[in-house]
């Protein structure tokens, strides 16, 4: 509880559910909850479980020039790291999965938190790919506009800060990807005050790191990364496309085609909303982002409040309990997952590797 990163998750949560909270019919939010067809839930689930399989099948190709692991061995690794992603605040659980693949499969866990970046920015150029295929079929850019008012930021700031931040970050990491020695002089600049033994450990797990990114040189396996991503959050999308047949909302969308342009616009804006470390499961971005963009399409802002409460936790609470399950029946504890093993008790044996060259093994700083 005294860790601030909780805290300011916490506070991003409530700030955003209280924005949404006073645009709202609370009463009337709770009896359209009551009203809506729950069966829909049914398959929902197995869509969401098809884009977790996905990911985990994306992620064991990012992770191929380290280890090839199994899918079945992955699968745990991964829901255990969204269970934390949901848990912990700032997306700890991404840190969690790297640190538990690397315990688990005995890979470099620096350079296994390279390949969940990698994953985190294509998500993003994913979802920014179905903006562009929805401007086809709806007024995008006067969406954008709309959502700018609702937040009173200005759009182009609104716009312009979610795509820059994602052209920055994939440049950054192009750049990297040209092997080790880039992000080695650059580690070795910024840590030219630090003393000598700190400054060789940080620039070992760099070397580490700039492996992971080695999927990045290739591209071949750029644009197969790409793919898979987009099959991943079409997943995504279905569930939120079946979920809301249960709320109605094919009748204020236009319909059914109408309903599906809508929801991939939803799926992408509420996702992007959340992208940047803040909340745990990105409660509150998520909700505020995807009932504003809804009610922009002409849903009822209580119908629409109603729909994504119930999305959310469908979203968060079914993998949570069964990341959950995976530490209890592998007799793991996610509080020693978040406690990383401290550097210090490690510094002799660490300096001294590192200072000979990469480390195979070493540890997240």
């Amino acid at each position: 509880m005294g860790n601030p990163r909780l805290w300011i998750g916490l506070l991003v949560t409530i700030a955003f559910l209280g924005l949404l909270v006073l645009r709202v019919d609370v009463g009337e939010t709770v009896r359209r909850l009551g009203r809506a067809n729950y069966v829909f839930l049914l398959p929902g689930l197995g869509l969401y479980a098809t884009a977790v399989l996905g990911r985990t099948l994306r992620w064991r190709y990012l992770l191929l020039p380290l280890k090839g692991v199994g899918l079945g061995r992955l699968v745990p690794v991964v829901v255990v790291g969204y269970m934390a992603n949901n848990l912990l605040p700032m997306r700890l659980g991404e840190v969690v999965r790297s640190y538990y693949v690397g315990e688990r499969e005995g890979v470099s866990k620096a350079a296994a938190f390279a390949t969940v970046v990698v994953e985190r920015v294509f998500d993003g150029l994913a979802l920014l790919f179905f903006l562009v295929v929805a401007a086809a079929f709806l007024p995008v850019a006067g969406l954008v506009k709309g959502l700018g008012e609702t937040t009173r930021v200005p759009w182009p700031i609104l716009a312009g800060g979610t795509v820059l931040s994602f052209v920055v970050v994939s440049g950054v990491l192009l750049w990297g990807s040209r092997g080790p020695a880039a992000w080695t002089r650059l580690a070795a600049l910024v840590c030219r005050p630090l003393p000598a033994r700190w400054k060789g450990q940080v620039v070992g797990l760099v070397d580490l790191f700039a492996t992971g990114l080695s999927t990045l040189r290739n591209p071949g396996r750029l644009a197969a990364v790409f793919l898979l991503s987009v099959p991943v959050w079409l997943a995504e999308a279905a569930t939120s496309y079946v979920i809301a047949l249960g709320f109605g909302l094919e009748a204020p969308l236009g319909g059914l085609g109408g309903m599906a342009t809508a929801i991939v616009a939803m799926t992408a804006i509420a996702n992007l909303a959340t992208s940047l470390p803040s909340s745990q499961g990105g409660v509150g971005p998520f909700e505020f982002f995807a009932v504003a963009t809804l009610v922009l399409l002409g849903v009822e802002a209580e119908v629409a409040t109603a729909y994504v409460v119930a999305l959310h936790l469908t979203l968060l609470v079914p993998v949570t309990v069964v990341g959950l399950v995976y530490l209890w029946v592998g007799k793991e504890s996610l509080l020693r997952l978040m406690r990383l093993p401290p550097m210090a008790a490690k510094a002799s044996a660490a300096e001294g590797r590192v200072a000979s060259g990469p480390v195979p093994r070493e540890e997240l700083p």
